[in-house]
This record gives C-alpha cells, sequence and structure tokens, in this order.
C-alpha cells in the first residue's frame, strides 16, 4: 500500500491515468455512436461502417491509429470522422485533470484510498458527461437509459464518499426541478420548447454527485457558455450565408435558433467537479 501510494504522485501515474482515459475515450465513442441507435455496445465488436471490416485491434490503438491510417479504413480507405480522435483526447486529457485533484500534486489533503474512490467516481463522471454531450450534439437528445442509471449510480458514489445522504437527494430534485420549471416557463411565454426533460434528467444525474450547488452551476454555467458561444455561431454563419432570395426565408434569429444544451451542461459539471473542493476551501479559509 505504501508502494502504491508512493507512485500515485508520480508523473508516470499521471501518464497511466491518461492513458486510461485514452481507452475509455475508444469505448465512449462506441457508446455516443451505437446507444441513441438502440445498438450493443458490446457486439458486434468494433468495424468499418462502410464495408463492415472488423477492426483490428493494431488499428483501433486510441488517436495513434487514426494518425497512422490518416483517418481511413485500412480495408476500403472510407474516411473516419476526426471527432473520434477528439472525444480520445478530451477524455484521455480530463482523466488527467481527475488524477491530478485526486492522486496527484492537487489533492493532498485525504487518505490515500479515499483519493482513490475519488478518482474512480470523477473519471466515472467525466466519461458520462463525454457521452451526453456528444450524442446530444449528434441527436439533440439526452437519453434516459444514459441519464437514470448514472443518477442511482451517483448517488451511491456520493454515499461511498461520505456525502450527507439528504445531499444527493436534493440535488436530484434540484436539478430535475429548476430546469423542469425554467421549461414550463418558456413554453407558457413563447409557445415553443426552451429546455427538454432530457437537459432536466442529465442536472438530475449532476446533482445526485455534486448536490444543488452542483446542479445550479452546470446549469447557469452552461448558460453563460452557449449564450457565448451560441452568439458567435450564430453570427459567423450569418457572416458565412450567402445573401437569401426575395423568395427565400430569412435568417433565423437566436431566439429561433435550437442549440443542443447538453454539452453546455456538461461542461459546466465538470468544471465543478474539480473546482468544489477549491471552491470550499477558499471560502473556508
Amino acid at each position: 500500500m505504501l508502494e502504491l501510494q508512493a507512485w500515485s504522485h508520480t508523473a508516470p501515474a499521471g501518464a497511466f491515468a491518461v492513458v486510461l482515459g485514452l481507452l475509455w475515450g475508444s469505448f465512449a465513442n462506441v457508446c455516443i455512436y451505437r446507444w441513441p441507435a438502440g445498438k450493443s455496445v458490446v457486439k458486434p465488436g468494433s468495424h468499418c461502417g462502410s464495408c463492415g471490416t472488423p477492426i483490428a485491434w493494431y488499428d483501433n490503438v486510441p488517436v495513434l491509429s487514426y494518425l497512422w491510417l490518416r483517418g481511413q479504413c485500412r480495408a476500403c480507405q472510407a474516411h473516419f470522422s476526426a471527432r473520434y480522435m477528439l472525444v480520445e483526447l478530451v477524455t484521455g486529457v480530463l482523466f488527467g485533470v481527475a488524477w491530478w485533484f485526486t492522486l496527484g500534486t492537487g489533492g493532498m489533503f485525504a487518505p490515500e484510498a479515499t483519493r482513490l474512490l475519488e478518482f474512480v467516481v470523477d473519471a466515472s463522471f467525466v466519461f458520462v458527461m463525454i457521452v451526453i454531450a456528444f450524442i446530444d450534439l449528434d441527436t439533440k437528445l439526452i437519453l434516459n437509459r444514459v441519464t437514470v442509471p448514472s443518477t442511482i449510480v451517483f448517488y451511491a458514489a456520493s454515499l461511498a464518499l461520505h456525502h450527507r445522504w439528504w445531499q444527493g437527494l436534493v440535488g436530484i430534485a434540484v436539478g430535475y426541478g429548476v430546469p423542469w420549471l425554467i421549461g414550463e416557463i418558456y413554453i407558457r411565454i413563447r409557445d415553443q420548447e426552451g429546455l427538454g426533460l432530457g437537459d432536466s434528467t442529465m442536472l438530475a444525474a449532476v446533482g445526485a454527485l455534486l448536490g444543488w450547488q452542483g446542479a445550479l452551476v452546470a446549469l447557469f454555467g452552461g448558460a453563460m457558455l452557449g449564450s457565448v458561444i451560441g452568439v458567435a455561431a450564430l453570427l459567423m454563419a450569418r457572416a458565412n450565408a450567402p445573401a437569401p432570395a426575395e423568395s427565400e426565408e430569412p435568417a433565423p434569429t437566436l431566439l429561433k435558433s435550437e442549440l443542443p444544451f447538453g454539452p453546455f451542461l456538461a461542461m459546466g459539471a465538470v468544471f465543478y467537479v474539480f473546482a468544489a473542493p477549491w471552491i470550499e476551501l477558499h471560502f473556508r479559509l
């Protein structure tokens, strides 16, 4: 145990966490592609979507295989989206951040076993947020098959981390209730959907682990990010779009544009999962 404790603070341990994240990022790609289609993430194994050829293990190494094959299938040369590599890289980096905040230099205030559990929980939370965010980008859907089990697991994890039993329950209630209420008010005023129930179930999962504070930070932090990025994206799209003919409809305004909110909620939630201990320490000091 002492040897593990000494090793967990070293640079190779951090590199191991990043590699672990790259591997889980590869699995995240499978989940992002198959879950919305109602497919199993276990069978069949990884294969080319164009020719159906199974992908050998040496062509399935995260990031490296994509670069080596230049984003193409070895058999039919069909192109794979660079987003596969992006998901792997983001997951690997965030696993490394989770290691630093728990087992690395950033986490020196708890017993080793507690810090190891915190790393597992934080890494799992990051994985779920990435899967939800990219599925929402693709389909504009947040799947109950992801959020509902995650809520149960994250609440159990909060108890394992010695959070008070009611904190996760209040977080679930606030995480689900506040966006539901905002959505109801919005639909009454503008007669169109603002926040969907998928956003509510996602924030319920966030609140199960991070309490009501984490749910609200994810919601309002995500709203701020969404506003800034959404306005910038809309302005760029309008600037690059050709001038509409007289018979064409005008370009959509920001209020009528539809953006997936899940990625922004995920950004706010991931920020809070790492920042919360430091915020709490700051206010205590």
